[in-house]
């Protein structure tokens, strides 16, 4: 048996890899879009959809352009999800504004000048009744919230550590030092349809909270 070409082997994983960069970005004329600019780091987010429920998480794409002249790091496996029924608002949290001390978060660093793009879904558990009432605050906005980690100097030896199925534990100094250099950026709110079980086709049904206009009223 002949042995693989290692040249059509370091190819064809190139492509892929390529391929696969390619595939997640944010498409910057889609309405589902939300943009946010914090001292020198600017994120880019886009929706999957914008009819959500409780039965199906809600994906995310989020691109991060770092253009300050330090890293910065993000724990983008970690998300969460919360709702403010007074402003009828999802709001989705990506990374950790307050980790567990037991084990680091996994952490993706952003270099200076770096753009990267990441992918997540998050679950939205809300318990509403299916059956539509006008005394019940359906959700009319999804906002997304990133938590970034500036000045990551201190980390750098527990990133330097990190394991795929291995995260190394926090003293509790950089416990503090975490939540000290953590910066909680928030895009704008994204109108969406509350779904309750049935199809998005008809947005007529009385099963859909038809989505509100940023800043307008019903």
């Amino acid at each position: 048996m002949k042995s693989s070409n290692p040249t059509l082997l370091l190819a064809a994983a190139t492509l892929a890899c390529a391929t696969a960069v390619q595939a997640a970005h944010v498409d910057m004329t889609d309405p589902r879009r939300a943009l946010a600019v914090d001292d020198d780091v600017r994120i880019d987010a886009q929706l999957t959809q914008d009819a959500v429920s409780s039965s199906a998480p809600i994906g995310i794409t989020f691109q991060l352009q770092n253009n300050s002249k330090q890293p910065v790091a993000i724990a983008d496996k970690t998300a969460d999800s919360s709702y403010d029924a007074d402003t009828r608002t999802i709001t989705l949290s990506i990374g950790s504004e307050i980790p567990d001390a037991a084990a680091m978060p996994r952490l993706s660093v952003i270099k200076p000048g770096e753009t990267r793009t990441f992918t997540t879904a998050i679950q939205v558990r809300l318990a509403l009744p299916n059956v539509r009432s006008p005394f019940v605050a359906y959700p009319h906005y999804a906002q997304i919230k990133v938590n970034v980690l500036r000045n990551i100097e201190a980390f750098a030896s527990l990133i330097a550590q990190q394991r795929p199925n291995f995260s190394p534990p926090m003293s509790d100094a950089l416990f503090d030092t975490w939540v000290q250099n953590n910066d909680a950026i928030f895009l704008n709110a994204i109108p969406v349809y509350w779904k309750t079980g049935h199809g998005i086709t008809d947005q007529n049904s009385a099963d859909i909270a038809s989505p509100m206009p940023v800043g307008g009223t019903f």
